[in-house]
């Protein structure tokens, strides 16, 4: 039997219950959940020969000769994967730095960032999230990015170093780029200072905070408009960042994005909502408006993910999931730095946070489970 995790041929693995643990493969950096069984398998078949192995196989799991070659390929398959690398795509530095004459400044954390626009295009890409940030003209700032299109492809420069390009079809990649780096500008920080960052909306009090994960459409934004209407701080809608030092989330800026379903809701509560001016996403988003979130503050401890379902007539509901469980639900959509101190970190991170699935429709309802969370676990004292 396999006596540590750390006798398998991994990067890094941690146990994350009696039967499973989460491992580490470096080369790709993917994590992945395996039981005991098959963990001990491969730690046979990293120390034993092939003919060995497959002796040991018969014996151990008394089966025939073709079913232990189909165990023995699975586990060098699996072996392999271990063993990849990450291919790196070659980023081409434009042959053409386009004039940007569109500019922007924002303030966030005493900090002034200076944005400079090729087009009304390309700024639409970005600025509506943070329009509630802008300033006016000032001589002095912090840190200035140049960001433009040229044929169909957008290019990040900071402070005149050429940061990456994103072709059209790589939107996603390319603003959550640009969001990394407004965190790394905002805390002073280097991409790698960051665990990683969750598809998430966090909201906090009393530093605490509840980070609510969920499949898109299932009421991030919403819930956390609710909450923040009710006395919580929001630390993030969407873009959840946890720093590696101290395991908090930290505040990212931007704005709420709600979805054309949910003004008439959201304005109730939050009235300024209604003199918004609306944006067009694409085709599955609709139009959504912005919702400046209100924070008092900027960091909070971060324990406790909560998967989000909304369930329009359904019941409410909030119980304890698994680790195994969440992770199959978070990951797939989360950044993990591929540092491997941020992914020992990351491993630590999940062993003492504790995961949860809410199940919602009813918004009073919702705001009393909430507070009720925070009670039982002594946020509120």
């Amino acid at each position: 039997m396999v006596k540590s995790v750390k006798d398998l041929p991994f990067s890094i693995a941690q146990k994350i219950s009696e039967q499973d643990s989460i491992v580490w493969l470096k080369g790709t950096n993917k994590y992945i959940v395996l039981d005991s069984n098959i963990l001990d398998l491969i730690y046979k078949k990293s120390i034993l020969s092939s003919k060995e192995f497959l002796a040991q196989l018969i014996k151990s799991l008394n089966v025939s000769y073709s079913v232990a070659k189909k165990i023995d390929k699975d586990i060098s398959e699996l072996l392999l994967e271990t063993k990849k690398v990450e291919l790196k795509q070659d980023i081409k530095y434009p042959e053409i730095i386009k004039s940007c004459q569109l500019i922007q400044y924002y303030l966030f954390n005493d900090i002034i960032i200076k944005v400079c626009f090729d087009s009304e295009e390309t700024k639409a890409l970005i600025h509506p999230k943070y329009s509630h940030l802008v300033i006016d003209h000032v001589n002095i700032y912090d840190v200035e990015y140049k960001i433009f299109n040229n044929d169909n492809t957008f290019f990040i420069f900071k402070n005149n170093q050429f940061l990456g390009a994103w072709n059209s079809n790589e939107m996603h990649e390319f603003q959550g780029k640009f969001s990394m780096e407004l965190m790394c500008s905002f805390y002073n920080k280097t991409e790698h200072d960051w665990m990683g960052v969750f598809h998430a909306s966090t909201i906090s009090k009393n530093n605490h905070s509840i980070m609510f994960t969920g499949d898109s459409g299932n009421g991030k934004s919403t819930l956390v408009s609710i909450l923040m209407a009710n006395g919580f701080n929001v630390i993030a809608d969407d873009f959840s960042p946890i720093l590696r030092s101290d395991f908090k989330t930290y505040c990212f800026p931007s704005a709420i994005s709600i979805k054309e379903k949910s003004y008439n809701l959201i304005e109730q509560l939050h009235p300024e909502l209604k003199s918004s001016n609306e944006y067009y996403i694409n085709e599955l988003k609709g139009s959504v408006k912005y919702l400046p979130p209100i924070s008092i503050e900027t960091s909070s401890n971060c324990s406790n993910v909560v998967w989000v379902k909304y369930s329009e007539g359904g019941e409410n509901s909030m119980k304890k999931i698994s680790t195994q469980e969440a992770l199959k639900k978070i990951l797939p959509d989360a950044w993990i730095s591929n540092k491997e101190v941020n992914a020992k970190a990351f491993l630590k991170w999940i062993k003492h946070t504790k995961f949860y699935e809410l199940h919602y429709s009813d918004n009073k309802k919702l705001i009393t489970t909430i507070n009720t969370f925070y009670i039982k676990n002594s946020f509120l004292t």
